[in-house]
């Protein structure tokens, strides 16, 4: 019993030994295959150097365009809120077009001096002994600014240079009248001295492009020039500034004052709708919608060079899984390898970002405030960073998922595990994944434009322009095959076009990229064209170029005598619409949403159609006035009289042949009836007016007058001189130079949009490459397979070309057709201008994707099929 006994213990100490030994020896190896694996993996990347270029490079322009952006973004927010109330003036703000009344005086005078800043603003002509320039003419009482700081490049403080002989100007006020400080310069009647120059004022509006330079002036100087009481365009501001307690009860009771002012606007500095954000939020917001596009696109590109990569290491993975690994182990090296290249992509993002802003400053002039700061913002790059991590880590998951379902014997075979597949819950996998994607993106959309309903209109419309694009594809693609089937076309085309249809070549997904690049960049190159085509390059030769304003009845024949050429002339009278078919005007809601019907509208007269209009529906035949029934129903006392409308006035009031509209002229009401509609040509450097009457009911009316004029462009100048010198309060615009200024606008917008229109086009070839890497074990097959039935190697070349040549050529026609057919819609019905097709740039366009695809075609088959490709015949025999 004894011996028995002491065998068994020692068996049993054996045993537990043995089993000791065996876990001790297994854990080695699973930590030892674990290191070495991941190591073997790192090696094999960074050594292949194919995946992380393409990986880093796709990866870098996006997030370095989208740091750019949003960096832009928030620094234009910051100023905009650390700025609000410099920006606007003040707390409270008053505006209006037309001198105060005495209660809104009355009850601005119930606050302090210190606490108000009255503010005229108009555009004038500034003449010194031989130049001549319009300029925007700001007239403010002592106390300007209430919020902010002027700088001037004296240093010295503004009311130490401003008086009432003295003016200070803008820098391109001197250049454009090659003025110095301390010159004399007319103003209207007055004469000032220039004391030094403005380069800082912190509530002047961002325009696009404006009617000249700054001169800012004392108000007690505007007697002087003579010309507040002349002009019938003067913008008056009142700004208030104080404690909110008493700007609670200020609003109020302005508030109930206005109520018989309905011209008078009322705001404060939160709800105020600056320039600065108007513009530059538009313009921001659709380069960024343009930039997600491209991460987008980038992360197909991505998914696919994993893919690529994870497929080429299908023998390594199964060793190391047959080694022991674990299989979280085994994707945690996969994670940890692509989150260290996202890292690298993340560092060289923010250096190229630095680099964006620095050399595109300059093209962000047209958009932002001269003096906002641009940098990289912590914020931006944080958000950066958090999108190259969440994006790199659920693309790796997403490519690593055969992992999951595969294996070691069937990866080393390379074949694919059917039974899992199999399994209803495999199948619902995707689905889920996909159910969670767009519900992050749809959280991703509704922050970036700060709405819950817009984030899901932009996710719907993506969703529909990939889906149209996605059914074009396969639809082409699979009349191709039924093509190449039925046909009798030869042999290598019949090949390519089946290659195409190969599982897992990503056709489709390369025609959707591809075609939604090229279908951008063709509409933008299109409108582009067409707006250079209608108003720059097309100008016609007898188009008014120089236009006066603020003219009076009795200075025409002087005028006349000193351009020297015919002269249009066009009385205006200023209105407002009080109800529109009987609807008040506040209640009216314009159709397109473009323009305001509450606002003041030039009101003329005339017995004729201008040349640049036709009547498209009237109650006479080509007739503008047709005889109405002049009895008024709700007004007895007051007629009707017959009225034409254009036919944007009728869209934007909502009325149509035979409505109503009442209008407001200083205090006098009218009623119009619609006995015409007109419609314009074009849009151009020509007159045209939203309401039409008979002269004989305007004719008494308070009104201004407007000219125009063609004269050679080289003689503006001096015809402006004369002009102003003769008559100081008509103001003279030189059409050309507004044209050429409208033209640098253009080119400067289209320069931005463009640099990013190509960066999605560069981020859809990284996804023909993506998909190129991804399928080239299949492709060196059947390469292989070629070559042994006697196919040459300029036959594979012959090959690659013609499908890449097939599928690409073909997207990017289709693309172009759709573009212009978008394009023609929003030029002919949008902007009512002409179609034209920029036919070069089509054909630059055509040729230069024709040669990247044949140069992508000709590198892939010499660097990735060339090499291998013997290896893989010799093995085959």
């Amino acid at each position: 019993m004894t011996k028995t006994s002491t065998d068994k213990s020692s068996m049993n100490s054996t045993s537990i030994s043995s089993t000791s030994t065996t876990h001790s020896e297994s854990l080695i190896s699973r930590v030892f295959t674990r290191n070495l694996g991941a190591k073997a993996l790192s090696r094999s990347w960074w050594q292949r150097w194919v995946y992380p270029v393409l990986f880093l490079l796709t990866l870098t322009l996006s997030l370095a365009t989208y740091l750019t952006l949003d960096s832009i973004q928030q620094s234009v927010d910051t100023y905009v809120n650390d700025n609000q109330r410099a920006l606007v003036g003040g707390d409270l703000i008053l505006n209006s077009q037309q001198d105060w009344p005495s209660d809104v005086l009355a009850q601005v005078d119930t606050i302090a001096d210190a606490q108000k800043v009255f503010d005229y603003q108009f555009s004038a002509m500034v003449v010194t002994d031989t130049q001549t320039l319009l300029a925007r003419v700001k007239a403010v009482s002592p106390n300007y600014p209430l919020y902010g700081k002027v700088e001037l490049a004296s240093g010295k403080p503004l009311w130490q240079q401003l008086n009432a002989d003295s003016v200070v100007v803008a820098p391109e006020v001197l250049n454009g009248l090659n003025a110095d400080v301390g010159d004399r310069i007319t103003i209207g009647d007055g004469q000032f001295t220039i004391s030094d120059v403005l380069t800082k004022e912190p509530d002047r509006p961002l325009t696009a492009f404006g009617f000249g330079g700054r001169v800012l002036m004392q108000q007690d100087a505007l007697a002087a020039t003579n010309l507040l009481s002349q002009r019938s365009r003067v913008n008056y501001r009142i700004e208030l500034a104080g404690k909110p307690e008493l700007m609670t009860q200020q609003r109020e009771q302005l508030t109930q004052i206005l109520t018989n002012y309905p011209d008078i606007e009322l705001s404060d500095a939160e709800s105020a709708d600056t320039s600065v954000s108007r513009i530059s939020d538009n313009v921001l917001m659709f380069l960024k919608l343009l930039v997600i596009a491209v991460l987008l696109l980038s992360a197909v590109a991505m998914y696919g060079v994993i893919t690529a990569f994870v497929t080429k290491q299908q023998s390594n993975n199964a060793i190391r899984l047959a080694l022991g690994e674990p299989l979280g182990s085994l994707k945690r090296s996969y994670y940890q390898l692509l989150t260290i290249t996202a890292v690298i992509a993340c560092v060289a993002a923010t250096v190229l970002s630095f680099g964006l802003l620095q050399v595109g400053q300059p093209y962000l002039m047209a958009i932002l405030p001269p003096d906002v700061g641009l940098a990289i913002n912590p914020i931006s790059a944080v958000k950066t960073s958090v999108i190259a991590l969440v994006l790199t880590l659920v693309i790796t998951q997403r490519g690593l998922s055969t992992l999951t379902t595969n294996k070691p014997a069937t990866l080393l075979n390379q074949g694919v595990s059917t039974q899992a597949q199999n399994l209803p819950w495999y199948r619902l996998v995707p689905l889920l994944w996909y159910g969670v994607m767009l519900a992050g993106l749809y959280a991703f959309f509704a922050y970036e434009v700060g709405s819950w309903v817009l984030g899901a209109q932009l996710l719907l419309g993506l969703i529909g322009f990939v889906a149209i694009f996605w059914a074009l594809a396969r639809g082409w693609l699979w009349l191709l095959a039924k093509l190449a089937k039925r046909s009798t076309m030869g042999w290598m085309p019949r090949i390519a076009i089946h290659n195409l249809a190969r599982k897992g070549n990503q056709s489709a997904l390369f025609f959707v990229t591809l075609s939604l690049s090229v279908a951008v960049l063709t509409l933008i190159t299109t409108l582009n064209h067409s707006i250079n085509a209608q108003f720059i390059n097309a100008y016609p030769e007898d188009a008014p170029n120089l236009f006066l304003l603020d003219i009076q009845s009795d200075q025409h024949d002087e005028i006349d005598n000193i351009i020297g050429a015919p002269v249009s002339y066009y009385p205006v009278i200023r209105s407002r619409v009080v109800t529109a078919n009987d609807v008040p005007v506040q209640d009216i809601v314009p159709a397109d949403g473009f323009d305001d019907p509450t606002r003041v509208f030039n009101l003329s007269y005339a017995d004729t159609i201008m040349d640049t209009e036709f009547i498209t529906d009237a109650v006479a035949d080509d007739q503008l006035y047709a005889p109405v029934d002049t009895q008024n129903e709700q007004n007895p006392d007051q007629a009707v009289v017959p009225m034409s409308v254009l036919d944007t006035a009728a869209d934007l009031l909502n009325v149509g042949m035979g409505d109503q509209v009442r209008f407001n002229i200083q205090g006098i009401e009218i009623v119009g009836q619609i006995t015409s509609i007109r419609s314009r040509f074009e849009q151009g450097p020509s007159p045209f007016f939203y309401f039409l009457f008979e002269p004989s009911v305007l004719a008494a009316a308070p009104q201004i007058q407007f000219a125009t004029a063609h004269v050679p462009a080289d003689e503006i100048p001096e015809i402006q001189s004369k002009l102003v010198r003769e008559f100081p309060a008509v103001t003279t615009i030189n059409g050309t130079a507004i044209a050429q200024q409208i033209q640098e606008l253009v080119v400067q917008m289209s320069r931005l949009v463009y640099v990013f229109t190509l960066l999605a086009l560069l981020t859809g070839v990284m996804v023909l490459i993506s998909s190129l890497l991804s399928t080239s074990q299949d492709r060196m097959a059947e390469s292989a397979s070629f070559r042994l039935v006697g196919m040459q190697k300029r036959d594979l070349y012959m090959l690659n070309i013609l499908e890449l040549s097939v599928l690409g050529i073909s997207a990017a026609v289709f693309a172009v057709i759709i573009a212009n057919v978008g394009a023609w819609a929003a030029i002919t019905q949008w902007f009512s201008l002409r179609f034209s097709v920029p036919w070069v740039s089509l054909g630059i366009g055509g040729t230069a994707l024709i040669g990247l695809l044949l140069t992508i075609a000709v590198i892939y088959v010499r660097l990735v099929i060339g090499r291998g490709i013997m290896a893989r015949v010799r093995a085959m025999i």
